[in-house]
C-alpha cells in the first residue's frame, strides 16, 4: 500500500502569541492573515496577534477577547497548513482536525472558505454569549479511559464528562468550573495529574446542546464546496468524510459531541496513512500521533512547534520526513 499522508489542524492550543512572525511575508500566509481581519469585525488584529510575540497571551485574550481567541486560534492552523502544502516533497493525502480544528481542516481542503468560517465563528460566538452559560472549561489528564470513568462514578462532580479521549493516557474532561475543581482534587487525590485547558467553555459537553443544535441547522444554508484533499474526522472515527452532510456534522461536532481522536488516528493507520504532520506550535497533535501510533512506520512532524523562518521549516520536514533506515524520526 501506497504510504500517505495526513496534516492534522489543532484546535485548543493553536494560538501562540507570535507563532507566525517569521513567515508574515511568505504570500499564503499574508493572504490567510489579511482575508480574516477583512471579515473579521473584531477590536484587535488577528494578523497582530499572530504575528507579535508580546501580543496578548491566550489565557488572558480567551477572557478578554473571546472570539479573537477563536480567529486567531483557527487563523494559525490555516496559515500554517498552507505552508506545510507549500513545503511537502510530496503532495499530502487528507487532512483532519482535532476539535474546533475541524473548521481548519474543512478550510485547508477546500469545503468551506476562510469568509464561511470567519462568519461562523461569529455566529458561534454569539450564540454562545446568548446562552448564558455557568463558567465551565475542559481539563487535561493522564488517566486512561477506565481510570477516568472509575473517578467520574466516585462523585462530586456530577456535571463532568468526558469531552477527548486523546491518547492511551490523556483524558479531557469537561464541565462547570466548580465540578471541575472537585473532579482535579479527586485525580489529583488517586496519584494523577489534572491541569484546566485555556478554553472559553466547556467544548464537548451537553451544555452547550441547544448552541450545537442551533449550529447544526445554520451549517445548513452553508454551502460546503467538494473538497481538494480527502477529510477525515473523529466523529466517523477516522473514516472519510464525504458528504456535505457529513463535512457540516464535522464543523459543529466540537460545540456538544465527545472526541476519540486516538481511535481516528488508529483508524487512519489502518487506512495506510504512516506520515503525520501537525499544523500547531508546541506540537501537540504530533506527540499525540507519536504515543498512539508507535513503531517504525510512523513518521511524525511538527515544523512549526516553533517559530521559524521559511528555510527552517522546510528543513523540518525535509528531515522528519524523508525516508531512511532504521526507526521512524519524530521532529
Amino acid at each position: 500500500m501506497k504510504p500517505r499522508t495526513v496534516l492534522m489542524c489543532p484546535g485548543q492550543g493553536a494560538y501562540l502569541p507570535g507563532a507566525l512572525r517569521p513567515l508574515r511575508d511568505h504570500p499564503p500566509v499574508r493572504a490567510v492573515l489579511d482575508m480574516v481581519d477583512a471579515h473579521a469585525g473584531v477590536s484587535l488584529s488577528v494578523g497582530d496577534l499572530l504575528t507579535d510575540p508580546g501580543a496578548t497571551p491566550p489565557e488572558e485574550l480567551v477572557t478578554a477577547h473571546p472570539l479573537a481567541f477563536d480567529l486567531a486560534t483557527y487563523t494559525a492552523a490555516v496559515a500554517a497548513a498552507h505552508v506545510v502544502l507549500d513545503l511537502l516533497p510530496a503532495p499530502a493525502d487528507a487532512v483532519i482536525g482535532h476539535s474546533m480544528g475541524d473548521l481548519a481542516a474543512l478550510t485547508v481542503a477546500g469545503a468551506l472558505t476562510i469568509r464561511q468560517c470567519v462568519q461562523l465563528l461569529s455566529i458561534r460566538d454569539r450564540l454562545l454569549r446568548d446562552a448564558r452559560l455557568p463558567r465551565a472549561g475542559l481539563l487535561v489528564t493522564d488517566m486512561t479511559w477506565e481510570q477516568a470513568v472509575d473517578a467520574l462514578r466516585e462523585g462530586g462532580a456530577p456535571r463532568v464528562r468526558i469531552a477527548a479521549h486523546n491518547a492511551p493516557a490523556q483524558i479531557v474532561l469537561a464541565g462547570p468550573d466548580t465540578d471541575l475543581a472537585a473532579f482535579q482534587r479527586t485525580a489529583r487525590d488517586r496519584g494523577h495529574r489534572a491541569a484546566p485547558l485555556t478554553s472559553r467553555t466547556a467544548f464537548h459537553h451537553p451544555l452547550l446542546g441547544e448552541v450545537h443544535r442551533t449550529f447544526r441547522r445554520l451549517l445548513q444554508s452553508q454551502p460546503i464546496r467538494r473538497p481538494r484533499l480527502a477529510v477525515h474526522t473523529t466523529v466517523t472515527d477516522g473514516r472519510r468524510a464525504d458528504t456535505p452532510a457529513q463535512l457540516r456534522t464535522a464543523a459543529a461536532a466540537h460545540l456538544a459531541e465527545p472526541m476519540g481522536f486516538g481511535r481516528a488516528l488508529h483508524t487512519l493507520r489502518r487506512t495506510g496513512f504512516t506520515t503525520y504532520v501537525d499544523t500547531g506550535p508546541r506540537a501537540l497533535l504530533s506527540t499525540l500521533a507519536k504515543v498512539n501510533l508507535p513503531g517504525d512506520t510512523t513518521h511524525t512532524c511538527a515544523p512549526l512547534r516553533t517559530p521559524a523562518p521559511l528555510d527552517r521549516v522546510h528543513d523540518r520536514l525535509t528531515t522528519a520526513l524523508t525516508p531512511a533506515d532504521g526507526p521512524s524520526r519524530a521532529r
